[in-house]
């Protein structure tokens, strides 16, 4: 079966909104923690069943040190204002708080734990901006470039964090994620890049968050899949009328400027889209607000 025919049989059932949910977030900044937790009870949300979500929050081992003694009233305090008391209703919040020595490995090991099915990065554009991104992005579509000659372009810090998140993308089991934080706590407008069929798998998401109320999603098909494919005309158009017109579609015989991307609040594109954004030479790349990268698990996708 067709991926967009599978996903609009999930979504006319109703079974996309009523499966539950793990996700598992990590980060080392407090702030973009919330702002990420805040995202993911919009992307995880069921109706009938009850999600969960769990934090892995890291610390520097001084700082683990200094909390030992405290840690548990500390958690009780990120976790009592993360989420509003109906949506805790219909979700589970758990919070590790923990130094480590392999990022990667605590990832792994806490989303077999938890059976996450969605794994969600996040880092702050001070830490590890889009432009760095970019870069890597465009030294890895080169095949003359080995693995170690890229990182090696990067600082220690840098580099070790780009093979995390590589790791991270290359797993198949479990669908993940970068969002990368540039300060915005509202998401209403949320610009969706469609540059690859392979990303239609962030219809999932674009779903769920489409259903809540005060969101706009523009999407710009740079492909031309809704208008040329018949089953991904009908995806989109039952997800437009699920969304009582929160859904629009950009206009492609207008350009896009860094004008209207500074207005919207949050891109979503999948892996394959973003390997083709980044090494195309668009001039408003370099004006992108807060960015959700998602790789769909392989498993669960069949185009």
């Amino acid at each position: 079966m067709d991926f967009a025919e599978m996903l609009l049989n999930r979504f006319d059932g109703e079974a996309e909104m009523k499966k539950n949910n793990s996700a598992l977030i990590c980060f080392s900044m407090l702030e973009t923690g919330k702002i990420l937790t805040g995202l993911a009870t919009r992307m995880i949300r069921s109706k009938s069943e009850k999600s969960s979500i769990t934090l892995l929050y890291f610390i520097d081992k001084s700082e683990e040190m200094r909390l030992s003694e405290e840690m548990d009233e500390y958690k009780h305090k990120i976790i009592s204002g993360l989420i509003s008391a109906e949506e805790r209703e219909r979700i589970t919040l758990r919070l590790f708080i923990r130094s480590s020595d392999d990022y990667y490995a605590d990832i792994i090991r806490i989303s077999e734990e938890q059976k996450s099915n969605l794994i969600l990065l996040g880092i702050h554009n001070n830490e590890f901006n889009s432009s760095l991104m970019k870069k890597y992005g465009q030294l890895k579509s080169d095949p003359k470039y080995s693995d170690s000659f890229i990182l090696e372009q990067f600082e220690e810090k840098e580099a070790g964090s780009l093979k995390s998140i590589n790791a991270l993308f290359s797993r198949n089991t479990v669908a993940a994620g970068l969002f990368i934080d540039c300060g915005i706590t509202q998401f209403r407008k949320l610009f969706i890049p469609l540059l690859q069929k392979s990303d239609i798998h962030i219809f999932t998401y674009l779903y769920r968050i489409a259903q809540q109320e005060n969101v706009k999603i523009m999407i710009w098909d740079a492909i031309g899949i809704i208008e040329s494919d018949a089953k991904m005309q009908k995806l989109y158009q039952f997800i437009a009328k699920k969304s009582e017109g929160r859904i629009y579609l950009w206009d492609n015989d207008k350009k896009i400027g860094c004008d209207f991307i500074k207005e919207q609040d949050l891109v979503i594109i999948g892996t394959e889209g973003w390997s083709k954004l980044i090494c195309t030479p668009l001039p408003w790349t370099d004006c992108l607000p807060s960015t959700l990268i998602i790789k769909e698990a392989t498993n669960s996708i069949q185009l």
